[in-house]
């Protein structure tokens, strides 16, 4: 018998909708073993965001099950679920510094001035921002504040980390050198994430597995070199375009 603690994020049969519309998510089932990095890849309109939100606690589903490490976490509520979300707008506070913005999470856990300052220290460092602490956010290139968001997200040591679009805000040029930054920063760190996005390039830049949407299904779920060479059907070819 499969021992589910092998698979830290598992999706049991969920489907979700909204008012009388048709299925926005449809059956989704799906296992994610401890420290994968999940890049969901998919067009417009194919379930990716609502999908974010379900495991993210910010919606629930109309029915199936989530569960995290052995546990069903359908009825915890966003806060307690230990999650990291990066928004597609970075979502940052305009009226703090880039110091408390990165320290907003740890102060809501109620740690102390010190260990707030040592692992705001750790996240500047990390993500390249040392020096920048005092700096406020108005000031910041498109490509800082992406970082700032990022170190935020990671600063209160989450479970898992989510990421919606975190680069589509961002020109050509930046989007690729950050693509790479971003690729490092998560590689270094053993812990479960999912990337979403519609480019297959910055999809298989970032998973070890990938999964493609299609109107609320996943229409194909592997290794980037999987999808590539094997893609199940015409539609995967040409939204590959290979």
């Amino acid at each position: 018998m499969e021992n589910k603690l092998n698979n830290e994020l598992i999706l049991e049969n969920i489907n979700k909708k909204y008012d009388d519309e048709s299925l926005v998510l449809k059956d989704i089932n799906l296992k994610l073993p401890k420290s994968t990095r999940l890049s969901v890849l998919g067009p417009s309109g194919s379930g990716k965001t609502t999908l974010l939100r379900l495991i993210a606690g910010l919606e629930n589903p109309d029915s199936g099950n989530i569960l995290f490490d052995g546990q069903q976490m359908n009825s915890y509520p966003a806060h307690k679920r230990n999650f990291g979300m990066m928004f597609q707008e970075f979502a940052l506070f305009p009226h703090l510094n880039v110091f408390d913005n990165i320290a907003f999470g740890l102060k809501m856990k109620g740690l102390n001035k010190d260990r707030i300052k040592f692992r705001v220290s750790e996240m500047l460092l990390m993500t390249g921002l040392d020096g920048f602490s005092q700096r406020h956010i108005d000031e910041l290139s498109g490509g800082e504040r992406q970082r700032v968001a990022l170190a935020r997200t990671l600063a209160p040591s989450p479970d898992l980390i989510m990421l919606d679009e975190p680069l589509s805000s961002l020109d050509k040029v930046l989007r690729k050198r950050l693509l790479i930054e971003l690729t490092k920063i998560i590689s270094k760190l053993s812990i479960t994430t999912i990337f979403v996005t519609h480019d297959h390039e910055e999809a298989f830049a970032t998973g070890d597995i990938v999964i493609i949407m299609k109107q609320g299904v996943i229409e194909q779920k592997g290794t980037p070199e999987q999808l590539i060479q094997t893609p199940k059907n015409q539609w995967v070819k040409d939204f590959l375009g290979v």
